[in-house]
This record gives structure tokens, sequence and C-alpha cells, in this order.
């Protein structure tokens, strides 16, 4: 398992001029490799790998001043970076769904990425030679610890928390706000608990959440608050002379704002995230599979719908519950908001966005449209947790004792993991 740990760096002018002229270098090396395989492409029909775009590299070097004053490992990695994008185009070109995506030109980068190399130490007791990896961090005894970067020496960090397991390689990102150091670092993987609490959420724009026990979280709407202050960094930026530096203190200004916004959103959906696995004592959580690609497409939701950006969500509840050691499923969608949780049985009218109460016709059931969904989707979880699929009448479903004699499962307590379905408002 990888975990990536961000610091923040404070780099000296000095040094600050040496990383952009390395940023520079790398765009036009990315792009250069781009070029290079674009051409044997057209011309010949071939395709370049890597290891020639490394065997030019060499040569580059020994040749050029210029090349052989970035580090050899940046300059790796950055054709590895193209070769990744370029595997990725001729994987979507095979498969033949979605757009291609060929690799673009680049007009900057802002990162440049190093691999943490091994190195040959002799054991004292034993007396043999023992391969370990370099550590890229010299603790002092300062506020500031240092980031030792392959010819520039070492750069100021800020070591709010310690490092875990074992560090592979070191990226260097330029954002607005500053200089970060990203650390990836390989741990064991965590074994998974036994499952025994589950909880489902239904995800919405009127409110960023609702559980299958009824609790909602309000959607904060970080864009929407920052669009006044948004318009007003874009109307100065506008203004602006074209190439003057008011117009770049400007565009930092305007940067810095986005990276607020973006901030705000990550830290509200890190916290939640933890909220529902560590602080309800949930080992299971289950939402829907959506396809937030496709949904941005209608024009009267999609600035809501990227607001909330539930593909971050969901990629970090998969996250934390790789990293803990605890469950996150996802179920299909269909129908989850359109069937009464209590009879199972389908509205026979569509129902439209603006109705958010479910009033079934059948049962006579009456409750929240979003809260009725999220227990359709943890029914529809303990379904396919059985092997089964969700049928209309979802009996089994809930009756656990049923549900044992039939299907031949071991003991019923296996069921457990569905202990909200014994709230359910039939029973």
């Amino acid at each position: 398992m990888r975990l990536t740990f961000k610091y923040p760096v404070y780099p000296t002018q000095t040094q600050e001029t040496t990383l952009f002229r390395w940023l520079d270098h790398l765009c036009e090396l990315q792009n250069s490799a781009r070029h290079d395989r674009q051409v044997a492409w057209e011309t010949e029909g071939e395709r370049v790998s890597l290891k020639d775009q490394k065997n030019k590299l060499t040569v580059a070097r020994k040749k050029y001043a210029d090349f052989r004053e970035v580090p050899q490992d940046m300059q790796a990695c950055s054709l590895e970076r193209t070769d990744k994008a370029f595997d990725g185009f001729y994987t979507r070109c095979k498969n033949g769904a979605g757009k291609k995506g060929y690799p673009r030109h680049r007009k900057r980068i802002k990162s440049m990425t190093w691999k943490l190399r091994k190195y040959k130490v002799k054991n004292e007791s034993t007396g043999e030679y023992e391969r370990v990896r370099e550590t890229p961090i010299r603790e002092t005894s300062w506020k500031h610890d240092r980031l030792k970067v392959p010819k520039l020496g070492e750069v100021k960090i800020y070591m709010h928390r310690p490092l875990e397991g074992d560090p592979k390689e070191v990226s260097l990102v330029k954002k607005a706000s500053g200089w970060y150091a990203h650390i990836s670092c390989e741990l064991p993987d965590t074994p998974k608990v036994e499952p025994t609490d589950a909880i489902a959420i239904d995800v919405g724009t009127t409110d960023y959440l609702t559980t299958s026990e009824g609790e909602k979280e309000e959607n904060p709407r970080w864009y929407r608050q920052a669009e006044g202050l948004l318009r007003k960094h874009s109307k100065d930026l506008s203004r602006k002379k074209l190439g003057s530096n008011r117009r770049k203190k400007q565009q930092h200004k305007l940067a810095l704002h986005h990276e607020r916004t973006a901030n705000r959103r990550k830290d509200f959906i890190g916290k939640l995230v933890y909220k529902l696995f560590h602080h309800k004592d949930n080992n299971v959580l289950v939402a829907e599979n959506l396809n937030t690609s496709n949904m941005v497409q209608n024009k009267h939701l999609s600035k809501s719908i990227s607001d909330a950006s539930w593909g971050i969500f969901f990629k970090w509840c998969a996250d934390i519950a790789e990293r803990d050691g605890l469950h996150f499923h996802q179920v299909d969608p269909k129908n989850t908001s359109q069937t009464c949780s209590s009879c199972g049985k389908k509205s026979a009218k569509k129902l439209s966005l603006a109705i958010r109460t479910f009033s079934c016709q059948s049962c006579g059931t009456s409750l929240d449209r979003d809260h009725n969904a999220a227990l359709n989707i943890l029914f529809k979880a303990a379904a396919a947790f059985r092997g089964e699929r969700w049928v209309a009448t979802l009996y089994e479903t809930r009756n656990k004792n049923e549900a044992t004699k039939t299907k031949g499962l071991e003991t019923a307590e296996q069921l457990l993991l569905f202990n909200a379905l014994n709230t359910s408002p039939s029973l």
C-alpha cells in the first residue's frame, strides 16, 4: 500500500530560481519525447519505447551541458510520465470507449519527481553488505528539517507529522501558496476487519449526503460561496495590461483564491469520510456507483455536481477503507430513488428531482426521498452480499432467519453486517 505525505518546503531565492529553470527544462523534455513518438508513428508506423528514449537521454547528457545541469532521475521520471500517458492512450484506443485523449503539448509543468536510490551499507555485526534506501530527510534540532534534493542541496521542510513506512519517491510541487514536497512511502497492507456494522449513504446536491439512519450532512457549496470574490478577481485581471507585472500579481491572486476554495472542499470531504467511518463506529460503508462524467453534462446541475466533487469523495472513502482495513462498496444506482424501501414496489410515475418526499401508493409509506434511497442502497448491498439479486419484495433481504434457511448460509450472524435492515419502516 502506498501512502503519500505532503509537507511545505521553503527554498531560498537562489534555489527557487534553479527549480524554475529545471521545470522549464523538464517541460521541454516531455514535449520533445511526445514529438518524437508522434513523428515515429506518422512516418514509420512504429512506437517508440521508454528504453529508447532513455538511451537518447544518456547521449544528450554527454553532449549538452544544459542536460547535465538537471538531475538525471528527474529527467527519467519525466520520460516515464510521458510513457504512461501514451500507454493510457493506446489502452483507450484498444477498448474503443469514450474519448481517446491523445497526450497534449504541455505549456508548463508544476512538479518534478525523483526516485530514491538504494546503496550498500556494511553491517558491523555480520560484516555483510546490505542494500538500504537513502533517507530524503535530515532531522535537525530547529523548527525546519532539511530535504535532500539532487544537485540542489538541502531545502528547508516543515515536518508537521512523522513519515511512516519506506520512502520510495519524492515530488516537488509548485502551487500558488508555495512549494510542497510529496513523499510516497510503501506501507504493509492492513488486514480487513470483520464486518459488523454497515451504513449506506445517498449523495445529492440539496444535502451533501443522507445516511440510511436518516441523518443529513449539509452541502457547504464552497464554489458558490467563493463565486462573488472570484468574479471580482477575474474582472480585475481583465483590466491589466498583457505582460505587465501587475497582471502577473493578479494572476497569482486569482490562482491563490482557487487553491483556497479547493482546500476548503478537500478539508470538508476528508473530515466527513473520517466521521462516517470512525466517529460513527461503522466498518462498512455503501454508496452508489455514479458516473459523474455523464452527470455533469446536465447544464442545470453541472456546477452543483462539480462543486460537490463526488468523485473525490468516493475515492477517499475507498482509500481510507484500504488504509484502515475497513470496507467500502458501491452498488448500481438504478431505481434506488424510485422504489419504496418498505414494500419494494416501484413508483408508477417517475419522480422528478423537485419532489423531495417519497410517498408509496401501495403501502402508504412516506419518508424523505434521500433517506428512502439510502435504505434501498443498503438493501441492495445486503442482497449482493449473499449473492442474490435485488428482488422487488426484499423480504429475504430484511429477514435474516428466513434467508438463512432458504439460502443455506452457515449462520444468521453473517447478515448482522446489515443491522440497519432491522429498523426498516415496514418492520
